[in-house]
This record gives structure tokens, sequence and C-alpha cells, in this order.
């Protein structure tokens, strides 16, 4: 829609069939990856009311599942579940195994689940639609890739009941893009230093760290040291992905000759 770099992934009700689309709002200074926002109110659609949020955060990465409750007239009524996954580290990673998964049904069950979409290296994006057969739950879990140091799983449950929701439901009035959103800055230019010792390239005036094993279209693997030593050449012109980690740029992925490189 609108120019800039900051990208929010605005989440809103169109129609019945379709009761979440992806809008994407943009503003000055950095890419905010996508990520769905939670209605600030109860929204109602085909007669179902969607309810809040929920989000685990158990380790490294973020959770978060619209709507944290619905309410349906009937049984028999389809849910729209909007899953979302923030990765602390970039994505492709050595643990890359890690899945979402629905468990547990209680008077509920999937008629439709799309493929796990990675939106860019920090966000995994999921959809179920599910038919609710009475007051009843679902637990979404995201399990992290086996031999991941940094967590096991995250756990939510998202439930559904038959009927209205009572006047005092508690519907969270914080925004899920503030909690998930991760800074996500384009940098383009000349390659003006590269620093082995420090770590970084310096383009045009930015300062981005190139850390970690990289990989190319072609599947080829890189250590930093290449990267920053054979790959990148002072005097060419170069196109970094990068995300804000202590105060520093870190780079995830790197365009440079027409070939692109991803962290991981």
């Amino acid at each position: 829609m609108k120019r800039g770099i900051v990208v929010a992934w605005i989440l809103f009700i169109v129609f019945a069939s379709m009761p979440f689309i992806v809008n994407w709002s943009l503003k000055k200074s950095s890419e905010v990856s996508p990520v769905p926002k939670a209605p600030s109110e109860n929204i109602t659609v085909g007669g179902v009311i969607y309810v809040g949020y929920v989000t685990s955060h158990t380790g490294s990465d973020m959770l978060c599942v619209v709507p944290g409750e619905a309410y349906v007239p009937n049984a028999g009524k389809e849910v729209t579940l909007n899953v979302t996954v923030k990765f602390k580290h970039a994505q492709p990673c050595p643990y890359s195994d890690w899945k979402i998964v629905a468990e547990n049904l209680k008077n509920v069950e999937i008629v439709k689940e799309t493929k796990t979409e990675l939106k860019d290296p920090y966000t995994a994006f999921k959809q179920y639609i599910v038919k609710v057969l009475g007051n009843g739950s679902i637990d979404i879990v995201f399990k992290y890739g086996t031999g991941c140091p940094y967590g096991t799983e995250e756990r939510v449950t998202v439930k559904f009941y038959i009927g209205t929701p009572p006047e005092n439901v508690n519907v969270s009035t914080s925004n899920p893009e503030e909690l998930l959103a991760t800074n996500v800055f384009n940098i383009t230019g000349i390659v003006k230093e590269i620093n082995l010792n420090g770590k970084y390239v310096v383009v045009g005036n930015t300062t981005v760290y190139i850390k970690g094993r990289w990989h190319d279209e072609y599947g080829e693997e890189y250590q930093w040291k290449v990267m920053l030593g054979e790959v990148l050449k002072v005097g060419e012109n170069v196109k970094i992905v990068a995300t804000e980690e202590n105060g520093k740029l870190v780079a995830s992925e790197i365009i440079v000759n027409g070939h692109k490189y991803t962290k991981g």
C-alpha cells in the first residue's frame, strides 16, 4: 500500500468465507516483519465472534494465535485460526525440523490447514479452519527443531463456546504486533570497508555484522570468514537485509552480483 521501509502486517476481516486477509502498512526508517493483528474488540463474522489472541514465549521464539477465544451461535460453525511464530534467529537454522501442529482437540475438528509459510527469515505463518462441535478447545503448538538449545515447545490453547460472550469478557488490549515485531533493515549501497577481525562490513555509512554459516541459492555453504573475505568486495554494490541484535545490525540475507546468500 504505502511506500516506505517499515512493513507491518495487519489482519482484518472481509468475508465470512475468508475472515482474515493480510494487509501491509508501511512506515519510515525500518521494515517491520508481518504479524497478525488481534481485534481490539469483539469482531463478528458470519455469526462467529472472534475475541483477542493468545501467546507463548517460554523459549527464544514466540507463538501467537488469533483469536484467543471464539463464540459460535450453534454447533457446526467454522472458525479460522491464524498462527504466527516469531523467531529470534534467522531461518533456515541448523535445527530446521521445527513444526507447527494442533493437539488435544476437544469438541472441535480440523476442516483445513495450510502449509507453514516462511514470510521472512524471522516469521512463520500457518492457518487452520476448524469446525466447532460444542464448547471445547484446541492446543496450537510450535515445536522447536531437534537438538535446539533455545527451547522445546511453545503451546497455547484456543477456546470455543456455543453462545455469546459475557459482557465482562476479557479482551486483550495490547497489540501482538508490539509483542512480535522485529525491526528488519534493508541496506543498499557500495561496500566501503571489510573488517575480518571485527566481523563486519561497512555499506555506505552503515556497519553490518556478518555471523555464522551461510548458503547460496544452489545450496553451497559458506562460513562468515568466506563471506567477508571472498564473497564481499570493497567497491561493489550490495543489498543486505539485517536485524537489530543488542544494538548492532546483523545480516540475515545478502545479494551481491545477482546472487543471494542466506544466513543459516
